[in-house]
């Protein structure tokens, strides 16, 4: 897509600092789960936009699927404040699974309080986890690099005393969303790693739970089989299940990590399109 700078200066396409320190510890590294999945889907790109500082052109924001996720937590909230099952978990027989609260004052990685930016007020733990630039934080090994990612729930099993990571998917999709065709889209591969991912943050948190190894997706998908529109939109819930799986993960981040220190650019991958336009792109540019 063709986006244009909305700010006073012209775009320079590199950043003047790198975004991958935080909190000012410029000896630490901060590399997020969607950093992770850059990685996974093309090393140099994810190279040359986090090592090198190159800024990419913008995407349109998906503000529909914001405000969904924005519901949805306020609805799972209701229940997460009176330590009830919600209705669709009732309905599936899972009445033994409520979400998930920690009321204790949120830390960061250095055992500092986070606060609201606005009323300096602490973040609980269970709100921090599920802030964008908080969420669950964790120094990989002895390294320099923390690792975060921001959640859309934890749930708790109360049967086995087991907390378990979900994250809300919202679609518009004629089809019907189901347990055996959901994880059929070349696309939800990535689905499947950010749970992983998330269990792996959860599980360095040192909590008195278990962490499961079974994972959901709370799907709401809108499939347009109304006669008129009347001014909402109308969503089928669905629960997805999935098992996750981190023993793959830790060789990846070192890898990850490889990446980022290298001093030589990676190839790319074949199937980016981002690097494809842009050698295609270089035939003619002049600038």
């Amino acid at each position: 897509m063709i986006d244009l700078e909305k700010g006073k200066n012209d775009p320079k396409g590199i950043k003047d600092k790198p975004s991958h320190f935080k909190y000012g510890n410029k000896s630490d590294v901060w590399l997020s789960r969607s950093k992770f999945d850059d990685f996974k889907k093309c090393k140099r790109c994810f190279y040359l936009i986090n090592s090198k500082g190159l800024i990419p052109p913008g995407t349109p924001q998906f503000t529909m699927n914001s405000t969904t996720d924005k519901l949805l937590k306020k609805e799972f909230d209701l229940c997460r404040e009176k330590q009830k099952p919600h209705k669709l978990l009732i309905e599936k027989e899972l009445e033994y699974i409520i979400p998930y609260q920690n009321n204790e004052i949120a830390t960061n990685i250095y055992g500092d309080q986070i606060l609201y930016s606005k009323t300096k007020q602490p973040y609980k733990k269970m709100d921090a986890w599920r802030t964008n630039y908080h969420g669950l934080q964790t120094r990989f090994k002895n390294t320099n690099v923390i690792l975060y990612g921001s959640v859309d729930d934890i749930w708790l099993d109360t049967k086995n005393n087991s907390l378990i990571v979900v994250d809300y998917k919202s679609q518009a999709n004629a089809t019907q969303v189901t347990q055996e065709d959901y994880f059929s889209g070349n696309y939800k591969d990535g689905y499947q790693r950010q749970l992983d991912f998330y269990n792996y943050l959860l599980k360095q948190q040192n909590l008195n739970f278990k962490i499961s190894e079974d994972a959901y997706l709370y799907v709401v998908n809108s499939r347009g089989q109304e006669n008129e529109f009347d001014n909402k939109l109308l969503f089928e819930p669905s629960l997805i299940h999935t098992k996750v799986k981190t023993d793959y993960l830790e060789t990846e981040i070192e890898e990850m990590i490889k990446v980022f220190n290298s001093k030589t650019v990676p190839p790319s991958e074949k199937r980016c399109k981002n690097c494809a336009y842009a050698r295609q792109r270089s035939v003619y540019d002049k600038l």
